[in-house]
């Protein structure tokens, strides 16, 4: 895959310390993620770099020529027997729209069946500022298939998907 001046876009899933600068900006960067939240990512991260392979949050990194320009974080859930989550998933705003967070949900999709996951969930904001992630959700297989009302605030409900791999 290249981006809009012709690099071509990689992906890797080994965690360097650069990277929670690089997550911060690309949060920061989307106008969507309230400073808890990015806090939260964040420490996701740092968990992955400090337990290393016994974390359970696994990321993929996408990056041309330069630091990441987005992840995926994503593990398997605690006591299921084939269900995984998305946590999070996350593109620099000026390279949003060229692909980025498909290439990453695929990448993700395919290291989760590798690892014999079945069920994959999201959960988000049903904001209309999260329109464009539910519909990247949808585009990629997933139903939607709860919503919790009053969630993440008062009338601020998370929206649930999930995709069933074969």
């Amino acid at each position: 895959m290249k981006d809009q001046n012709g690099q071509s876009i990689i992906t890797r899933t080994t965690a360097k310390h650069s990277d929670i600068a690089a997550i911060s900006q690309i949060l920061d960067s989307t106008g969507v993620f309230h400073p808890r939240e990015i806090t939260v990512a964040l420490e996701l991260l740092e968990d992955n770099l400090t337990k290393k392979e016994q974390s359970e949050y696994k990321f993929i990194f996408a990056e041309c020529d330069g630091p990441p320009i987005g992840y995926i974080c994503y593990g398997p859930i605690t006591m299921t027997e084939a269900g995984y989550d998305i946590y999070w998933i996350a593109v620099e705003k000026d390279m949003q729209g060229q692909g980025v967070a498909g290439l990453l949900m695929n990448e993700a999709q395919r290291h989760i069946i590798a690892e014999g996951g079945r069920f994959i969930y999201i959960e988000t904001s049903a904001k209309e500022i999260y329109k464009p992630a539910r519909e990247l959700y949808i585009r990629h297989g997933y139903a939607h298939v709860a919503t919790v009302p009053h969630y993440y605030a008062e009338n601020d409900d998370k929206a649930v998907f999930m995709k069933i791999t074969l």
